[in-house]
């Protein structure tokens, strides 16, 4: 069974379950945001009403599913939905440019994040390029491309910030201390969480995999802050956090977009 298809067996009657890898509170933030998603993608014209009404549907379908379900079975769903995203990273499409790309991310909390969303965020790029017009409609494409465009430009500006004043926190941070006399511990990371090579389709998913492999770096500054006892690891915790919930509906958004183009895909 092809991971395009796998996908839908996991929730109930079609409902494709949501998830990041992270515990049941994060699998409910994630439901509410695929209703919250349906009403914008309405509102946006890019879905019929009939369609948010059936997405609605669904995420109550899968919410009243996954609740019922034992706690094993629930982490076997979640476990599960991982290991779809790296099938798609391992397998290689056909006729597609690719560029390679390393991608190293040291910490743990940016796994799941990659392996949940930017499979389907590489699929959903290409697919759009080959299948957007047949599938929205030259108008409604351009719709979804342009709020994908800015939401990535967001994050972008958001994560340099975020690079920028983690950094120069740093350097001044370790400059004192130096001048103060005071031992300066300067960790590394032994062991990524992920080192692989994958194929790229498209500018806008080397984009994203800069964005990550940013703010992976940004989280190196925090393990110098919280090692030297400047800043605390709950602080530390919810600014990546933070970053978490701004990428999340850039997911969301693309793992619909990308169910959407592979029913045209699987039509031809």
């Amino acid at each position: 069974m092809a991971p395009e298809h796998v996908s839908h067996a996991l929730a109930p009657t079609g409902a494709a379950l949501v998830t990041d890898g992270a515990d049941d509170g994060e699998i409910e933030r994630e439901l509410s945001e695929m209703e919250s998603d349906a009403a914008t993608l309405q509102r946006e014209g890019m879905i019929s009403e009939q369609e948010a009404a059936e997405k609605r549907e669904q995420v109550a379908r899968t919410r009243k599913f996954f609740h019922e379900l034992p706690p094993a079975e629930r982490a076997a769903i979640v476990q599960r939905r991982r290991e779809i995203g790296r099938q798609l990273v391992e397998r290689q499409l056909s006729g597609a440019a690719v560029v390679k790309a390393t991608v190293r991310l040291n910490h743990t909390r940016l796994k799941p994040l990659f392996e949940q969303w930017w499979p389907y965020l590489n699929r959903m790029s290409i697919n759009m390029q080959r299948f957007g017009r047949s599938t929205f409609g030259a108008h409604d494409q351009g719709m979804v491309t342009d709020w994908f465009e800015k939401q990535v430009g967001d994050l972008e500006a958001y994560v340099d910030e975020q690079l920028d004043v983690a950094g120069g926190f740093r350097e001044r941070t370790q400059a004192e201390m130096v001048g103060r006399g005071e031992i300066v511990f300067v960790p590394t990371v032994t062991l990524p969480s992920l080192n692989i090579e994958v194929e790229a389709y498209s500018r806008f998913s080397m984009r994203l995999l800069s964005l990550l492999l940013k703010f992976d770096r940004v989280m190196d500054n925090f393990d110098f802050l919280v090692w030297n006892g400047i800043r605390d690891q709950s602080d530390m915790d919810e600014e990546t956090s933070r970053f978490l919930r701004k990428f999340h509906p850039v997911g969301v958004r693309g793992y619909m977009t990308h169910l959407r183009l592979m029913t045209t895909v699987r039509g031809r």
